[in-house]
């Protein structure tokens, strides 16, 4: 991991998103490192109180931004992982996914703008901008052919973000990730199947055909890539793969499940894929800093996700 943490008194880190998934992680490591955080959602995280900083609620707007500055003084590093989490609910409610995905993603790069326009910023967007059609490893130059409103709205905040990195020099760095899972999750595949399993016993049905392959990325490496990606911005928008960790079918990460889960649970498809759900999203990640690699396995992360969930489940925290 690069030494981004070398002082307590220095200025703080930005991570929006901060209450999420990635943003939980992405937060502890930060603070493990000895780094000052302020954090921005829309409902306040559990570990608050481990931060050494603050965190302001109510999504990500401009007013809260400024607040941070006015409070805190401009930051040394901004993680931006605000926005809509899956395609389903984009589908569901796109205009509700337009204001958490693009809004937010405006509201920041203009504050940075007009207050911090050499701080470096990583913004995550996701595979889904590639769409469907690829076959293989997707280098980060394919024609980008979104078709979910997720995906979409993906992709106008990396035009925005390029906007803003070619008209005023913002330093701005993309990250397209992946599958991304681990301890913590609680939706998706993963989260889903371990309900089911964990349910009343019954036929367990899951959607798709079970073919549709994925790229599989644990979130503590998913972190560690964010940490490295913020120390390479520069005066040119750069643009990554966060993945390229474990290709697999859906199939086979439900086998792994169900081998670490015991047992002698069934597990079949429906055959029927959700609206706007690609049928491969493999990464090529060849453009990846040289001192960066993957250390979780597939098999190994999936074991360590089902522990935790049975943790959650005997602890009554699902």
């Amino acid at each position: 991991m690069p030494d981004l943490l070398q002082s307590a008194n220095m200025a703080p880190f930005w991570v929006t998103g901060a209450s999420g998934f990635i943003g939980t992680h992405l937060v502890n490591a930060l603070v493990a490192g000895g780094a000052k955080v302020i954090g921005f959602g829309r409902s306040r995280p559990a570990n608050e109180e481990a931060w050494g900083g603050a965190f302001y609620s109510g999504g990500v707007t401009v007013d809260a931004l400024e607040a941070a500055i006015n409070a805190h003084g401009a930051p040394r590093g901004v993680y931006h992982l605000a926005g809509g989490s899956t395609v389903g609910q984009s589908v569901e409610k796109p205009l509700d996914d337009f204001d958490r995905t693009v809004v937010t993603a405006a509201a920041l790069l203009d504050v940075m703008r007009r207050n911090a326009p050499e701080c470096p910023v990583v913004v995550a967007s996701s595979a889904a901008v590639y769409g469907a059609g690829h076959d293989g490893p997707i280098p980060v130059g394919a024609d980008l052919r979104p078709f979910s409103p997720y995906g979409q709205h993906k992709r106008i905040v990396e035009q925005l973000a390029e906007t803003y990195a070619t008209t005023y020099g913002q330093p701005i760095v993309i990250a397209r990730l992946f599958s991304i899972y681990g301890d913590g999750l609680r939706k998706q595949l993963l989260f889903e199947l371990c309900r089911k399993l964990a349910g009343p016993r019954q036929n367990i049905v899951l959607g798709g055909t079970g073919r549709e392959l994925r790229d599989w990325c644990h979130v503590s490496d998913v972190v560690d890539l964010l940490q490295r990606l913020l120390s390479t911005a520069g005066p040119e928008l750069a643009v990554y793969n966060g993945g390229g960790a474990c290709p697999a079918s859906v199939q086979q990460v439900v086998e792994l499940v169900l081998s670490a889960w015991g047992g002698d649970r069934d597990v079949s498809f429906s055959g029927q894929s959700r609206p706007g759900d690609p049928f491969s999203l493999v990464a090529d990640s060849s453009s990846l800093p040289s001192a960066f690699s993957w250390r979780v396995g597939l098999a190994q992360g999936i074991t360590d996700y089902v522990d935790w969930y049975r943790t959650q489940l005997t602890s009554g925290t699902l």
